[in-house]
């Protein structure tokens, strides 16, 4: 059915862009946050209306402006950086959005079928498949509803038994709830008192959750050793940055101000990322010698920790973070793990270098394979250990949970957002920063080149921060150094050692009702069909790469389609395999799509789509590494489910006549003249 524009549309749309502009107007640093209680309301008034054709549709329009909105940096970010013409940066800026508007469709089109079915209120259905479809649906900037509470800390601390999720479900869950409560007035109708005094405990139950866990963790922070970290901000533009003939200048600059921070009683200094403009060896012991230029600790001797490139003997670069002690000997090594594709990494590089021709501005990392912390000794004569995360490392839970495992006593961000400008982009950064705090319970410190730079304690406290400046529109920016006191706390790792239990949780719940909602349909799932579509593709993939790869090569496969970590020395292999393995499983999804059609006489799309998941999702998500990825997962399995349909399509098409009792007509033989 086709959607057309008449009034009641327009109107409904005009109601979810004004939706949209409510949530973007809750981030940092518009940092309106009350608006987010509220900003759902409307919009789940539209997609619950008995005369609303296309609830996801709304979603869709509500969820393009709030990310626009919200990432209306990235324009500017492409015609700076990317060098584009405005006529092509909107283009991919509209694109970017619009992928991450699919949060929003999803979930207007899960709670009007939940609503219909099942006849249940969006109080708790509502929150339920927001969250489960906020767990599921990657981004390629990630960022979560809670974002708009960073500031707001009796609210967030709830965040170190579930996560950013358990945010996001108690704002939605009050939108629903005000929404029942709203209809419930207009229509005269009956209240629904228990789901609104069970929301209302909820609300009240987590806020008390919130005063005595900042109560607690301030008393333990009180207690806990403290030292003080120093951070130094140049406020060296992009432009500026890899200059031979400035690389002195710009450590210069740094040394300064970390001996000025040194004077004033730090203990350990922090330097932004890929600040030190050399570079270190990778198997380097100690700073470089007394009068050589490239000595880092050079006017100072507190231990520096600070973002440097890493370079090996067989030409492999590193992003990384290292620490130096008084003595300038290194005492810790950390490679950022989570590249930005095609930004600081290309798959397959050595095998595509031709892509460096048309596009210059691409970088090559290696990619680190694991966290660590770093040894740090304190005034007291004890030793803590320090995390370092690097760039955008520090707004990804999982990154989180997995260096909680190895017991930081403090968490250090290092950070280069000039790429950004004078956006909200740093501000975004900062606030998505502020869960990983919550999360482990220790302090964090982010050094950024041109700003925010920060420090946030246990409870999510935003202490002290720097200015963001942009160096191209004031290149008379001055320098900034912050000084301040942090504690050494033992981490919290409940939320580590459970991970996304919430999450998972609310996905479960939200498949059962899914499977209970078709069923009262009359159209329930029929696993037979999942199953024969489930083997025709895993056959087509085992098959195809023994025919095309080889019979040893099966094992590779799978790993590439599960998204494991390969082995060192294995990308040439895997590279000639990826490029047999894409048209292979290509034709798998279709021959899936064409067996459930065949077993069924007839399309079977629901069926068809679990049967690729079942191959190309759930592997990845139970044995596969998918920080930073998750994004070309999801168009993956895109992909395969539209073609599963096509292939059901075309095949429904030649069932079509025999169904009738037809057969095809003859062809008519043209008549000469």
């Amino acid at each position: 059915m086709k959607l057309r524009f008449t009034k009641p549309v327009l109107i409904k749309s005009g109601i979810a862009l004004f939706c949209g502009m409510l949530l973007f107007l809750s981030c940092a640093d518009f940092d309106i946050w009350p608006f987010t209680w509220f900003a759902l309301v409307p919009v789940l008034g539209v997609i619950l209306d008995e005369k609303t054709e296309r609830p996801a549709f709304y979603g869709f329009l509500c969820g393009l402006v709030a990310n626009g909105g919200g990432f209306y940096w990235i324009v500017g970010f492409l015609q700076r950086f990317g060098h584009l013409p405005l006529i092509a940066a909107i283009p991919i800026f509209l694109l970017l959005v619009s992928y991450q508007a699919i949060t929003f469709a999803v979930w207007a089109w899960i709670v009007r079928r939940l609503h219909d079915h099942l006849k249940l209120g969006v109080t708790f259905i509502a929150p339920v498949a927001y969250v489960a479809v906020e767990l599921v649906v990657p981004y390629v900037f990630p960022w979560y509803l809670a974002i708009t509470q960073a500031w707001v800390r009796p609210v967030i601390q709830i965040a170190d038994l579930t996560g950013p999720l358990g945010v996001s479900f108690l704002l939605v869950m009050v939108n629903g709830a005000l929404w029942e409560l709203f209809a419930a007035l207009r229509n005269k109708s009956p209240m629904p008192r228990r789901r609104l005094a069970i929301a209302a405990i909820t609300v009240a139950a987590c806020l008390g959750y919130g005063a005595l866990r900042m109560h607690q963790v301030g008393a333990s922070r009180a207690a806990a050793p403290k030292f003080k970290v120093g951070v130094v901000q140049a406020n060296i533009g992009i432009h500026e940055k890899w200059h031979a003939n400035l690389a002195h200048e710009q450590l210069q600059t740094h040394q300064q101000l970390a001996a000025d921070l040194e004077r004033h009683g730090a203990n350990l200094i922090v330097w932004p990322e890929s600040s030190y403009p050399y570079g270190f060896g990778r198997d380097q012991a100690h700073d470089w010698p007394w009068g050589d230029r490239r000595r880092a600790q050079t006017g100072f001797t507190t231990p520096l920790l600070f973002g440097t490139l890493t370079s090996s003997g067989q030409g492999d670069a590193y992003n990384s973070a290292m620490l130096l002690d008084q003595s300038g000997n290194v005492q810790g090594l950390f490679d950022k793990n989570i590249l930005m594709v095609f930004g600081e990494y290309i798959p397959y590089y050595e095998q595509m270098k031709w892509l460096k021709h048309y596009i210059p501005e691409m970088s090559n990392w290696s990619r680190g394979t694991d966290v660590t912390v770093f040894p740090l000794k304190l005034p007291t004569g004890e030793q803590i250990n320090i995390g370092p995360m690097i760039c955008y490392e520090d707004i990804f839970p999982s990154f989180g949970r997995r260096l909680t495992k190895k017991n930081p006593n403090l968490l250090i961000n290092i950070t280069n957002d000039a790429w950004f400008g004078r956006t909200s982009e740093p501000y975004e950064h900062l606030a998505l920063s502020v869960y990983r705090a919550i999360e482990t319970r220790v302090d964090l410190v982010r050094a950024v080149n041109t700003g925010v730079s920060a420090f946030i304690d246990s409870t999510g406290r935003v202490y002290k921060t720097s200015p963001s400046v942009d160096p191209d529109e004031t290149p008379d920016a001055k320098p900034v150094a912050l000084l301040d006191e942090v504690a050494a706390q033992q981490p919290f790792t409940l939320y580590a050692t459970l991970g996304e239990w919430f999450g998972g949780a609310c996905l479960a719940l939200l498949l059962v009702l899914g499977l209970r909602a078709r069923a009262r349909a009359g159209m329930p799932v029929r696993w037979k069909l999942v199953a024969v579509g489930a083997a025709a593709l895993a056959g087509a993939i085992v098959a195809g790469t023994i025919i095309l790869c080889g019979p040893g090569q099966v094992g590779l496969a799978l790993a590439l389609l599960a998204h494991r970590t390969l082995t060192p020395g294995s990308a040439d292999v895997a590279f000639s395999t990826a490029l047999r393995l894409f048209p292979v499983a290509a034709l798998g999804c279709a021959a899936a799509g064409v067996a459930i059609a065949r077993q069924n006489c007839g399309k079977a799309p629901l069926e068809s789509a679990l049967a690729v998941l079942a191959i190309v999702v759930v592997p990845a998500l139970a044995f596969g590494t998918l920080e930073g990825e998750q994004a070309g997962l999801v168009l993956t399995a895109l992909a395969g489910i539209g073609l599963a349909a096509l292939g059901a399509r075309l095949y429904a098409r030649r069932l079509k006549p025999a169904a009738a009792g037809e057969t095809p007509p003859p062809k008519k033989k043209r008549k000469r003249r």
